[in-house]
């Protein structure tokens, strides 16, 4: 992507700077933030131009929106109407049906990403997920990513949607669980630590890295995912019936040996081995 003019809407935003750093060597970069003060404070820290949402789209090349999940249909539709009709118009979020459908309604060339990763972390070797919905544009930021290393994996809004229920979802609505249950408890964190094994330990560690983020970024995340409404249900559900068979010895070990079939067994245990062997030096 080179001589391209990109507006990065929200661009104030660790996720929104992180993408502006790594396109301004070869293009023009405008953004916007919550307020023009704001934007004007990180652009020219950076040499990138500024204003309001609304302008900063006009005669762009490409548009990402880069804006929390709770107001990126309500940001879309706000710049829409000023975004050119041949402009590649992309989000960023980790839903993808919602920003497309939106995106739709203003632009011949849409694209949805999820770049799956933090934006601390480099780019290389990062899954991120894309969802060209119309045009053909969007090969100039399947470019981009590419030069910059990272694992691209190409499909459709709601298949996205449904797996980011498991992925995302799931995984974080237990954890949510885990972590009212262990607060619930008689023990405190500094009573578990004499009887942790590094499994508990690597499992709680999890658990806390999520706790150490912005609560509105996974409250938004369990909410905007349509799919995510029945995968906690699910979840509540094959509680219930797991609970039902404790203490059925024979039920329960058909039940574990089912759920065994669903994951790579030995993989995993190489992996979790390898990580299990590093907490432990740690400790030690």
């Amino acid at each position: 992507m080179i001589d391209r003019k990109i507006a990065i809407v929200g661009g104030t935003g660790q996720f929104g700077r992180h993408l502006g750093e790594r396109m301004d060597e070869k293009n023009e970069i405008f953004i916007s933030g919550k307020t023009v003060e704001d934007a004007q404070e990180v652009a020219e820290e950076r040499g990138w131009s500024y204003g309001p949402s609304t302008e900063i789209v006009e005669d762009a090349d490409v548009v990402i929106i880069a804006v929390p999940i709770a107001v990126t249909e309500e940001v879309i539709h706000e710049v829409g109407p000023h975004v050119p009709d041949d402009a590649l118009l992309c989000d960023i979020t980790s839903v993808k049906q919602m920003p497309t459908e939106a995106m739709r309604e203003y632009s011949d060339e849409v694209l949805g990403m999820h770049p799956m990763y933090a934006p601390s972390n480099s780019v290389k070797g990062q899954k991120v997920v894309m969802c060209p919905e119309r045009g053909k544009k969007w090969s100039e930021m399947e470019e981009f990513w590419e030069e910059h290393g990272a694992d691209l994996h190409f499909t459709e809004p709601e298949v996205h949607d449904k797996a980011m229920s498991l992925v995302q979802g799931l995984m974080h609505f237990s954890e949510l669980v885990v972590a009212d249950v262990i607060r619930k408890s008689e023990l405190s964190g500094d009573d578990m630590e004499e009887f942790s094994s590094p499994v508990y330990q690597l499992i709680t560690d999890l658990t806390a890295r999520m706790l150490n983020q912005k609560p509105g970024l996974y409250g938004s995340i369990q909410a905007e995912n349509p799919e995510n409404e029945d995968v906690r249900e699910r979840f509540i559900d094959s509680a219930e019936d797991i609970r039902e068979i404790v203490g059925d010895e024979e039920a329960f070990a058909e039940k574990f040996d089912e759920l065994g079939d669903e994951f790579d067994l030995e993989g995993a245990q190489n992996r979790t081995d390898l990580v299990i062997e590093f907490l432990s030096d740690e400790v030690r």
